[in-house]
């Protein structure tokens, strides 16, 4: 029997995996324990840049700083491509609105230029759907919000323009589910609970039930058919958010889940393996280095910090992958070109699925053996 036993464990052994599986699932971080310290001034670490095909990931090299932006920005919006990252408008460092859009190749660490937006907006919303992007509301210089949709192909680099949304707004958030294009929240004077609806097909607006706060500000991201939206703020740095509402497409309902740890606004955040990551923010004193995840059913956790705090940022996955780019370096008008990955924010052990699957089967099959022989 102890014979068997051994000759089951070493199967199992060598049939471990040497390196980490594709497969991402949530790891087990500690849970937050409120009230979460921020530093009082943001702090910019040097962190060295290197080659993006070059990096060799490990679980404790999770930040790596790579090539900035080749224009500085905030309030920007962001989308990705395949592997590419696309950045759209907001404010450069004139304090002026930007028409420009710069495209990220992830693959080889560069920056380039395609043809800029129709006209010069920040805080607009994106969205992308059949490699369109969807870009919605926004302000022009002079605060004055816009309800335009302008519509980018990459395949041809030209924009065309969509039915505008049936209200004015800015700072608001988007999303599609099921081919159709959600606006949420923003601002028009006050903050606004608002939730329109854009179906491409028919290139019309339809409005879905409100938002339980009204917000702006804020972020949002999708898992399954459910809009997770968070954070935000009501037309002051001084009303941050810790709102996490999930809105239901399949039955246009809302819910209120779990308040976010740490209250902030001009935030961003990204779905990966099934959970919300949530990424830095500003308040009328500081920018925040907070990296917050949510995982349904389970709660908050406090993830290796952003290492240069900002706000007005855009964050967007690829593969495994975060980006973390542009915004805010000080509350209020800033700008910054930083471009920031977060590897492996969740991964599987290095023991593995398969290799734990074959001890199970290899014990299990040597104490059948063992049985057998004993009735003999």
């Amino acid at each position: 029997m102890n014979k068997l036993l051994i000759l089951a464990c070493t199967l199992a052994f060598f049939s471990t995996p040497l390196i980490y599986s594709q497969q991402i699932v949530p790891s087990p971080p500690d849970p937050i324990q409120p009230p979460f310290q921020l530093p009082i001034e943001p702090k910019i670490e040097n962190i060295p840049k290197e080659s993006l095909l070059k990096h060799d990931v490990t679980k404790d090299e999770l930040w790596e700083r790579l090539s900035s932006m080749q224009i500085p920005r905030s309030e920007v919006a962001a989308v990705s491509i395949d592997e590419k990252i696309y950045i759209l408008g907001g404010f450069e460092n004139n304090g002026f609105a930007s028409d420009v859009v710069e495209v990220y190749d992830t693959d080889v660490d560069f920056w380039d230029k395609v043809a800029p937006m129709p006209e010069k907006l920040h805080h607009p919303a994106a969205a992308v759907y059949d490699d369109k992007i969807y870009v919605v509301g926004g302000y022009r210089d002079g605060w004055e919000p816009v309800n335009t949709l302008y519509i980018y192909d990459w395949d041809s680099d030209a924009w065309s323009s969509g039915t505008p949304m049936p209200t004015h707004r800015a700072a608001l958030t988007t999303q599609f589910v099921d081919g159709k294009l959600y606006a949420i929240g923003g601002a028009n004077r006050i903050a606004l609970n608002i939730v329109e609806v854009y179906d491409p097909e028919k290139d019309s607006w339809e409005t879905k039930s409100p938002m339980p706060t009204a917000r702006e500000h804020l972020t949002s991201a999708v898992i399954g058919k459910k809009i997770y939206v968070i954070g935000g703020r009501t037309m002051s740095l001084e009303s941050n958010l810790a709102s996490n509402e999930v809105y239901d497409a399949s039955n246009d309902s809302w819910k209120i889940l779990e308040s976010m740890p740490t209250p902030r606004g001009g935030i961003a955040a990204v779905e990966i393996a099934g959970t919300v990551f949530v990424f830095g923010g500003e308040s009328l004193t500081q920018t925040f280095d907070s990296n917050e995840q949510y995982i349904p059913n389970e709660g908050w956790f406090s993830r290796d910090s952003l290492p240069t705090p900002r706000h007005g940022i855009g964050a967007v996955k690829v593969d495994d992958r975060i980006y973390v780019i542009a915004g805010g370096l000080v509350p209020g008008s800033s700008v910054s070109g930083i471009n920031e990955v977060y590897y492996n924010p969740a991964y599987v052990p290095e023991f593995g699925i398969f290799a734990l699957f074959v001890l199970i089967v290899s014990i299990g099959t040597s104490i059948f053996i063992s049985q057998k022989v004993n009735l003999i």
